[in-house]
């Protein structure tokens, strides 16, 4: 039976419509901080075209908006790191990290090319950063949302954002605390869609 993710993202798709929305439409105040539009990630390099957009699928920015609406009473915002993330950006990822339960293996697809995973962080209301476990990317055993060690405040965090995530349904990645999964995210297509806006990439 077909969830309600793989029925909307259906109906969009019969419509003619663009699979995916801007989160930034959706969550008014979401911070973003597109990684791989820099060379500030365990890439090294720039794989993101410049306005590259945090996409992803209606019922992912339904969801964000709803856990950011219970952090804020909290002190707090969401900030994201990665969406939606072109098929061709995985092949490069994979090459350079063929490591399962880190990066997709591109053969399949993982959840960011399908427009229903999201890798984000806790800032203040302010947009300051808060401290996490470890800094965005990070394959060591202190990323693991497991991982007991590290500080107070630390902790504190991951476990805030972690029960906003999970209260509205995301499911997390064990070994990266920043990283949520729309449920049933695997039975979704792949999908390949342009970053920037229409009129972005017709200049």
């Amino acid at each position: 039976m077909a969830g309600p993710a793989s029925v909307a993202l259906g109906l969009w798709l019969a419509a003619g419509s663009a699979p995916v929305v801007d989160a930034t439409e959706v969550v008014k105040d979401l911070v973003v901080d597109m990684k791989y539009a820099t060379p500030d990630n365990f890439l090294k390099q720039k794989v993101y075209p410049d306005g590259a957009r945090c996409l992803m699928l209606p019922e992912t920015a339904e969801r964000l908006k709803k856990a950011a609406d219970t952090l804020r009473p909290q002190g707090y915002r969401l900030k994201v790191y990665d969406c939606y993330r072109p098929i061709a950006v995985q092949w490069q990822m994979w090459k350079i990290f063929p490591k399962p339960g880190y990066v997709a293996n591109p053969k399949k697809g993982g959840n960011h090319n399908r427009g229903a995973a999201v890798d984000l962080t806790l800032v203040t209301l302010d947009g300051a950063e808060v401290e996490m476990p470890t800094p965005f990317d990070s394959f060591e055993k202190a990323a693991h949302h497991g991982y007991k060690g590290g500080t107070e405040a630390s902790r504190k965090h991951r476990e805030i954002l972690r029960a906003a995530m999970e209260g509205v349904g995301f499911k997390k990645n064990a070994m990266e605390w920043w990283h949520y999964d729309l449920p049933g995210a695997t039975k979704l297509p792949v999908l390949d869609v342009p970053f920037t806006k229409p009129e972005e990439t017709s200049k």
